[in-house]
């Protein structure tokens, strides 16, 4: 059995005492259970109104979707960032583009000085250094040697690091 409260019409009476609350309703037993209760909920629902359960899925589904278009803007906009960094694979495939309708000469020449020294990114390290001066191999002596021209102090973002004489 299922209880539903009904609400009937009455004339609105004040109470003797200024904090005494409003008696509640009547119960109303219908019965046949859950599902006589459910549809008695459903036949004195406004025609137009929809169930609570559809407005809160539409809810989880508009902030699922708001969600989905912020982690793909973050995304889009560090991969769009990464892409415009000047360090980055796609803008040395480009300057690599650039260099191909140039002579041999100029661009080894171009290469040698960029070679000679090594601008500090934030969150360089010395091994990391060291791995992209050298792909492969055992880069603990290059390490070392680059330790010796940082100095004992951190490296820090912007700094230039000569490495002319350390890349075979």
């Amino acid at each position: 059995m299922a209880a539903v409260i009904a609400v009937p019409h009455r004339p609105t009476t004040h109470a003797p005492h200024p904090l005494a609350l409003p008696g509640r309703p009547p119960l109303q037993v219908i019965p046949g259970g859950r599902r006589a209760a459910r549809d008695h909920a459903r036949a004195s629902r406004p025609a137009g109104r929809l169930h609570p359960a559809v407005y809160q899925r539409r809810r989880l589904g508009v902030l699922a979707a708001t969600i989905t278009v912020i982690v793909v803007g973050y995304l889009a906009l560090t991969g769009l960032g990464a892409l415009l960094s000047p360090h980055s694979a796609g803008a040395a495939a480009a300057g690599a583009s650039a260099d191909a309708g140039a002579s041999a000469a100029p661009s080894a020449a171009a290469g040698a000085a960029s070679a000679a020294v090594y601008v500090v990114q934030p969150g360089d390290t010395l091994w990391s250094i060291a791995r992209q001066l050298r792909p492969s191999g055992d880069i603990r002596p290059l390490v070392d040697a680059l330790a010796e021209r940082a100095g004992s102090g951190p490296l820090v973002a912007g700094a230039a690091l000569a490495v002319d004489g350390l890349v075979d």
